[in-house]
């Protein structure tokens, strides 16, 4: 088997179907992070960690310089906003490059920090902006890697429901 390197080294984001191409100077995307707890008994000579759910997730987007229609987006911590990071995966191998496969983010989630602005002599100035995100998707060519939407109690990986027991156990 040949080894595959993949490769993303841009990307676009868009806040509710608008482009902030040039003015993001990166985005940090929230994944599900498993929250595990403890397990200790009597009768165990250790002690073992099992799945108790998905921790509260965060994005962060740096901002290049102050735009006054981002500054209206991010101050308000009422409104949901849909997010897309599209970027495109350059597949190589050793005959160069083989592919090129779209990557999409999608996220929900609301501000909850506009961020401070840096100032400093002859940068530019910058700010970091923190999102409470309820609902992820990440997909590469097309397929659904994972799902995850916290308000909808939905975790789907690979098109498998994670949490559908779970759900049918809890009467939904």
């Amino acid at each position: 088997m040949e080894l595959s390197v993949n490769r993303i080294t841009n990307a676009n984001i868009y806040v509710d179907g608008i482009g902030l191409l040039g003015r993001a100077e990166e985005i940090q995307v929230a994944q599900p992070r498993h929250r595990m707890i403890d397990h200790k008994g009597l009768g165990m000579a250790g002690v073992a960690e099992f799945w108790a759910g998905v921790d509260k997730l965060e994005s962060r987007i740096k901002w290049s310089s102050i735009y006054p229609e981002a500054q209206l987006l991010v101050n308000n911590p009422f409104s949901a906003h849909s997010f897309q990071v599209m970027g495109s995966i350059d597949q190589y191998t050793s005959q160069g490059r083989s592919a090129e496969l779209p990557l999409v983010y999608l996220m929900t989630g609301v501000f909850k920090d506009a961020g401070a602005f840096n100032f400093k002599h002859q940068e530019n100035v910058d700010a970091l902006s923190l999102i409470s995100v309820y609902h992820t998707e990440l997909y590469v060519a097309g397929v659904q890697i994972f799902l995850y939407d916290v308000m909808a109690n939905l975790y789907v990986v690979g098109g498998v429901d994670q949490l559908a027991s779970f759900r049918s156990n809890l009467g939904e």
